[in-house]
């Protein structure tokens, strides 16, 4: 169960995250731990900042809409970063200074994870590797996150997107029957698949953590979870020699399934039809008694065979009737099918809404955001999203004063001194 009865809390409530990560899996994981109740700290440094704050299209948000938005604009309004690092607090603070490597050092003597998605090698020459770490807080859990792992031969590679996706024989599976130049997935699927392994190794070692009180150095690597995740194909492979084609929408047991053309401009609904039974329905609905009369389409083989003609019968009536009401005279028989939604259909979908699935946040520099909500937070053990992404450096004052104990004139030294700040410093400045 979600939380502990014993207390009503969250089972990471009362554990400090320090989260020294860039892009979309280290934040993600962060994100995910701050949602089973964990406090997470953000940090950055103001010549290093995390590049996704500013890797979204210049022109989009700038307020008169006639001009790039300036790199300090910028640096808050990313909606990649305000989604993955939601309910995160910011310490803009420079690693590479003494001081500030001093306040890191303290920061985590006073937290119990420490997690991190950077080359390997970079949080050693600043510092902050596990040994360094352990040094301030013997019983730490700290956590690499990399593309390809921290052991050799191939640690040093760099993993950004389609670069871990395709090594991991992911593109085998992805594409259509045809297609000869291996594909990606729509979006960097390393990153959450990477994400959510790192979680569940975060998760066993706060269970190792309160058994035992002894922390863990946990290495996880995109690669590796991507690779676990094509487990079937790759048993087919070393068991039998198949080197399962791409089917693009279909399936290698189900027949027929696909995507189909319903009415209105770009809409579909996705069937797929798992045994003779769904066949059976399938017909019914559709009225087509020809199909049931066939003896070569009453078993999969045959209507594997003829996938082609039944996806073009089956479109036919499709198309003659909005996605939703196929999907529930379809779903009503008993025969899987979905809608396929847009943004604006998702936002409004009746099944998410009423599981509480988006919920508005006020932003400090965007305004006004749409997020989704926890994924673990649903009924009577909903979690509300407490406080949007951070600009950068906004806890900068609280942090150093109320957990770290520093006066405000030592706090205002180090802004002086270019040690923290609230401001990134691009290298053109």
């Amino acid at each position: 169960q979600l939380m502990d009865w014993r207390t009503g809390r969250l089972p990471l409530a009362g554990l400090r995250v320090v989260d020294w990560s860039i892009y979309w899996a280290g934040p993600f994981l962060g994100m995910m731990l701050h949602d089973l109740g964990a406090e997470v700290i953000k940090i950055e440094s103001p010549s290093n900042w995390d590049a996704v704050r500013t890797v979204i299209d210049v022109n989009r948000y700038a307020g008169d809409r006639k001009r790039p938005m300036t790199p300090q604009e910028r640096a808050n309004v990313s909606q990649h970063f305000n989604e993955w690092n939601r309910g995160k607090r910011s310490l803009a603070v420079e690693l590479a200074e003494p001081r500030g490597h001093q306040i890191v050092l303290d920061l985590v003597a006073k937290s119990h994870i420490f997690i991190e998605n950077h080359r390997p090698g970079a949080k050693e020459k600043l510092g902050i590797g596990y040994d360094d770490l352990r040094a301030v807080r013997p019983d730490l859990i700290y956590t690499s996150l990399s593309g390809y792992g921290q052991t050799p031969p191939e640690r040093d590679a760099m993993a950004l997107g389609a670069p871990v996706e395709l090594p991991s024989a992911l593109f085998l599976q992805n594409g259509y029957l045809n297609d000869v130049t291996p594909a990606k997935t729509g979006f960097s699927y390393g990153d959450p698949v990477g994400a959510l392994a790192a979680l569940s190794a975060v998760l066993l070692a706060v269970r190792a953590l309160r058994k035992t009180g002894k922390g863990s150095y946990l290495d996880v690597a995109m690669r590796d979870a991507l690779s676990f995740g094509i487990g079937a194909a790759f048993t087919d492979w070393s068991m039998n020699g198949v080197v399962r084609p791409r089917r693009g929408n279909r399936h290698p047991a189900f027949a027929p399934q696909g995507v189909y053309r319903a009415f209105g401009d770009d809409q579909w609904v996705a069937i797929s039809v798992r045994d003779d039974r769904d066949w059976q329905a399938l017909g019914r609905v559709l009225d087509a008694p020809a199909w049931h009369a066939d003896p070569e389409l009453a078993n999969v083989e045959g209507r594997r065979r003829r996938h082609d003609e039944i996806d073009e019968q089956l479109e036919a009536w499709t198309a003659q009737r909005p996605a939703r009401d196929s999907e529930a005279l379809l779903q009503q028989a008993g025969v899987p099918a979905g809608t396929v939604v847009d943004f604006e259909q998702l936002r409004l979908d009746p099944q998410l809404n009423a599981r509480g699935a988006f919920r508005e946040v006020m932003h400090p520099a965007f305004g006004r955001e749409l997020r989704a909500t926890s994924q673990w937070a649903r009924g009577d053990l909903a979690q509300p999203i407490d406080m949007p992404a951070p600009c950068f450096g906004q806890h900068n004052h609280e942090i150093l004063t109320e957990l770290l104990g520093r006066d405000a004139e030592a706090v205002a030294e180090l802004e002086r001194a270019g040690v923290i700040a609230g401001e990134i410093k691009p290298a053109a400045d």
